[in-house]
């Protein structure tokens, strides 16, 4: 990234401009009225990171909604009951966009509040990606910048027998791509960086990244087939602010979603959906910055990686409470699956790719490409979540001057570092249990305790549920 291009994310971050075309409330009412919508589609989101919907006509948005909220439905069913009060949602015009497969349509995202105190509500994610950028704040960063890069497969169908589960596993997939099919397209081997027609969703990737921009105003740096030889996908997002990086990576499966339905396909961001092929991951890459000048991560005269002891102590506080972060970057059982797979040696590096936490170094003396990235999250994590807690954990490995060891090395399979990340969803969960005072004034205990109640449930659901694994295996003992 050069300095010009790096100058045009920073200014879209202080401007909250993350919208693409409108932020004042004024220009987005004046856009509503000369432009033919009819319907505000009212979008937010649940502790698991699901979006929710509510569509209102244009007459129910006034500028006082974007101060006072607008109530258009019983929240309670989505986030039960809580002692509050009555929650409303208050629109965030900084996120308005045109819907194109919904042409009288706009979206808004929506802040979830109290209707009586309009105080925030707890268990609102993206009220806890604010929290975090207040903490970093109070602690001299100016601005926080994530750049996430996602993958998700784009399948031709996708079916499921739910009726007859009890019959066995019946999900069915099928892909021009996929080796166990007829089609000439399927690819031997890796799927990284094939090209056409091999790449049979090039222009499927092209519409996406063009709706991301033109419509949403959302950057994306490039996009490539991934590494699964079947359909695999993968979208590197702009660096953004903390919480509208969650935003944007919302939107990304939004769009993604809607336009793969549109012509009956299948698109899933699941963290490990076919057997033996890569997974799905959600790289979350974190620049820190005191002025447009200082980067904290960057130090020229270190030698490697040019990285600064700060970013080294950022990394510390990761690998620390590694076990506990996972909770919140691979909140699935499915996720644990990808894990095994991908075999992440909890430490850091600029050279082996195994390793959990990268320091990537394509550029010397280039400050504004320095960042960490974290590699041990997938697309199932709410990203407002994610975001924060990566984010949490390494301020306090600042704060603390936590230290992390000694790199790994490239194919230097005995200095991998003895702490491993968990197994299983159950082991996030006794880990996060354990360590929670890293999340202190960032994760609400309100959040945090439905959020562990969740994971809970989802564990002893994966217990129950039998898979086509364990029945080719077990059927004839």
């Amino acid at each position: 990234m050069d300095r010009t291009v790096f100058e045009t994310y920073l200014f879209l971050y202080i401007s909250k401009n993350t919208g693409g075309f409108l932020s004042a409330i004024d220009d987005v009412m004046k856009y509503i009225a000369t432009n033919e919508v009819r319907w505000i589609d009212l979008q937010f989101f649940d502790v698991k990171g699901k979006m929710h919907r509510i569509t209102v006509s244009n007459r129910k948005l006034g500028e006082a909604s974007f101060g006072n909220g607008i109530y258009a439905a019983e929240l309670s069913e989505v986030f039960g009951k809580n002692e509050q009060g009555e929650l409303i949602l208050l629109p965030d015009p900084d996120t308005l966009a045109r819907i194109p497969w919904e042409p009288a349509s706009v979206r808004l995202i929506c802040d979830v509040v109290v209707a009586l105190k309009k105080e925030r509500y707890l268990k609102d994610p993206r009220y806890v990606a604010e929290r975090m950028e207040t903490n970093l704040s109070a602690a001299g960063i100016k601005n926080s910048l994530i750049g996430t890069e996602v993958s998700c497969y784009l399948l031709d169908t996708a079916t499921a027998d739910k009726k007859n589960r009890a019959r066995g596993v019946g999900v069915l997939m099928d892909s021009r791509e996929a080796t166990w099919g007829p089609s000439p397209l399927s690819n031997d081997g890796s799927g990284a960086f094939v090209a056409t027609p091999h790449d049979s969703m090039y222009s499927a990737r092209n519409q996406i990244c063009e709706t991301m921009e033109d419509n949403f105003g959302m950057l994306i740096d490039s996009h490539r087939h991934g590494s699964s030889p079947t359909a695999q996908q993968t979208f590197e997002l702009s660096p953004r602010g903390l919480k509208t990086a969650g935003d944007a990576v919302n939107t990304l499966k939004f769009i993604t979603k809607n336009l793969a339905t549109a012509v009956n396909a299948a698109a899933t961001f699941m963290p490990y959906p076919i057997e033996g092929e890569a997974g799905n991951g959600m790289d979350v890459s974190v620049s820190l910055w005191k002025t447009s000048e200082n980067n904290i991560f960057y130090d020229g005269k270190e030698s490697y990686g040019q990285l600064s002891q700060t970013g080294r102590y950022f990394i510390g506080g990761l690998l620390e409470h590694a076990g506990a972060v996972s909770l919140f970057t691979a909140p699935t059982p499915n996720s644990y699956k990808r894990l095994s797979m991908k075999n992440f040696a909890v430490g850091w590096s600029v050279t082996d790719s195994n390793a959990l936490v990268r320091v990537p170094h394509t550029k010397k003396n280039v400050k504004e490409v320095k960042r960490i990235t974290y590699q041990g999250a997938d697309p199932s994590a709410n990203p407002y979540l994610a975001n924060a807690i990566v984010c949490a954990a390494g301020l306090d490995g600042i704060k603390n001057k936590i230290d992390p060891g000694d790199p790994v090395e490239t194919d230097s399979k005995k200095k991998r570092v003895e702490k491993d990340l968990p197994d299983s969803l159950y082991e996030a969960i006794a880990e996060l249990e354990s360590d929670t005072k890293f999340l202190k004034g960032v994760v609400p205990s309100e959040l945090l305790g439905d959020y562990l109640d969740t994971k809970l449930r989802q564990h002893k659901e994966s217990l129950r549920g039998i898979s086509g694994l364990e029945l080719q295996k077990y059927f004839n003992v």
